[in-house]
């Protein structure tokens, strides 16, 4: 009993509790979407959504006129002829499908792209912050449960980005 009673008393007394250590949050979305930075590549990205849903929408419209077009003269032309044009409306909307696939694996790439370079640009900034405020962890917001608004530094990162 002695030694079991030696034992945990070195232990408590040796055990080093960091309880000094500064854990802060932040909302890494917000900062994205409020930041001037961040803005701008949200911007950049719906420009070129916008542009490719009007250069697919163009193409959507051509092949519908196209299609109304065949229904039409379906009964006026011959079966070779209705053959041939369903073949190359056939065509035409697999091309459609192809390039409206690429354009969205292309945008897919270059938000992640642009997006993930952000986050790169802030890292220094938000470990420079770190390290003036004596701060031992950053977590990202969404990642928590439940935790006090005064532990919340997302205001005072946007302010030194849009510095």
């Amino acid at each position: 009993m002695k030694k079991l009673l030696f034992f945990l008393l070195i232990f408590f007394n040796f055990t080093n509790l960091n309880a000094d250590q500064i854990i802060k949050y932040i909302d890494i979305d917000f900062i994205l979407k409020n930041s001037n930075a961040g803005k701008i590549i949200i911007n950049e990205l719906k420009s070129i959504d916008k542009k490719n849903i009007k250069e697919l929408k163009i193409k959507e419209d051509e092949l519908k006129k196209l299609d109304n077009e065949i229904k039409k003269t379906t009964n006026i032309i011959s079966e070779t002829e209705l053959q041939i044009k369903l073949d190359d409306l056939k065509k035409k909307v697999n091309l459609y499908k192809k390039n409206q696939k690429r354009k969205s694996s292309e945008f897919l790439k270059t938000k992640n792209e642009k997006i993930e370079a952000f986050f790169i640009n802030i890292s220094p900034i938000i470990e420079n912050y770190m390290k003036t405020n004596n701060i031992s962890m950053v977590v990202d917001k969404k990642n928590i449960f439940i935790a006090d608004s005064n532990y919340d530094i997302t205001d005072q990162i946007i302010e030194i980005l849009n510095k």
